[in-house]
């Protein structure tokens, strides 16, 4: 299964981008702050996917009570939880004297030159961890999952990737900005399949009006990013799984083109969608370079369960199985190891 491994290796980055630490070791697991790490993560994905009526229809505010105290000691193990991180890099980087290039650090030693407050960055920390973990390894898999299902643009991002990095050599962060075609397979797989599908709850700043229908100041609005991506009105075939439609038309997905939103847009549009693009291309990179991805015998291309498991989130409703057979020199696998 899939899923394991690309939760595993969001989860690597994220964590070593954000706070310059693993809380994993090479075995695969996990020390105790990096479970505390999960389990709030997965929290906080359950309290938000839940549905709080009390919050459309205040005087109902006293049903959901349970709810309320269940959000209010989340964001205190948050809290603490992100201040402790905080304090270890207060302490380490006054013993050493030195600031280290990770998210954490750079806040802090900004903090009183942009009067940052301590709830500003831990909420920067959470935004970058919640865009880089599960969204991350959940678009690499449905992307996978399309891949496998077209053999055709797998086998067409290979021969980039061979034109490209060739096969004496793994892939490095600057060869990602040359693999065109990759770059439009991830486009098209958020297209088709964006991790939060009615994107997080925004509320009206004032009285609008959208379609025809008024919308109250205060009002939360939820903006239906998977309907815009399959509207037949604006792409051509919009359920089939076609890259090459972002060759003939240069369609924008940071929040300039509203067809195509799956971070948003805006001064709200997600905090870490630039992370969350490199990471996803990336991580496909070195999957399609490193191996050949097919089904397991006896299961055909139909057999791929394609529906999405409802919430906050969209993971495939049935974790993707597939077969890797690998494709290049034995000694570049020893390589990709000993740098894990």
């Amino acid at each position: 299964m899939l899923r394991g491994y690309l939760g595993s290796v969001a989860f690597n980055n994220i964590t070593r981008l954000t706070f310059g630490k693993r809380f994993i070791n090479s075995q695969g697991e996990v020390d105790e702050q990096g479970k505390e790490m999960k389990s709030i993560v997965t929290n906080g994905i359950k309290i938000s996917g839940k549905p709080n009526l009390g919050e459309f229809v205040p005087w109902l505010r006293w049903v959901f009570k349970d709810d309320n105290e269940a959000l209010e000691a989340q964001d205190k193990h948050l809290d603490e939880f992100t201040r402790i991180i905080m304090k270890e890099h207060t302490i380490a980087r006054e013993k050493s004297g030195e600031t280290k290039h990770h998210f954490v650090d750079a806040l802090l030693t900004l903090q009183k030159e942009y009067d940052l407050s301590d709830d500003s960055i831990i909420s920067l920390f959470w935004d970058m961890i919640a865009a880089g973990m599960d969204t991350v390894a959940i678009t690499v898999e449905w992307a996978m999952a399309e891949l496998v299902r077209n053999p055709r643009v797998q086998q067409k991002v290979q021969e980039e990737l061979d034109k490209v990095i060739g096969s004496n050599r793994i892939i490095n962060e600057t060869d990602i900005s040359n693999l065109s075609y990759l770059q439009h397979v991830v486009k098209e797989s958020l297209r088709m399949h964006p991790p939060t599908p009615l994107m997080l709850p925004h509320m009206a700043s004032n009285n609008v009006k959208v379609g025809g229908y008024n919308i109250p100041k205060g009002s939360i609005v939820h903006v239906n990013v998977w309907a815009l991506g399959r509207d037949p009105n604006t792409w051509k075939e919009p359920l089939q799984f076609r890259p090459e439609r972002f060759v003939e038309e240069d369609v924008d997905m940071k929040g300039h083109d509203y067809k195509l939103l799956p971070f948003g847009a805006g001064r709200r549009i997600c905090p870490g969608m630039n992370l969350a693009i490199n990471l996803v291309t990336s991580m496909l990179a070195h999957l399609l370079h490193h191996f050949v991805w097919s089904l397991p015998n006896g299961v055909k291309v139909e057999d791929i369960d394609m529906m999405e498991s409802p919430g906050t989130v969209t993971y495939m409703q049935t974790p993707l199985h597939v077969v890797p057979t690998p494709r290049l020199p034995r000694n570049l696998y020893n390589t990709c190891s000993m740098n894990m």
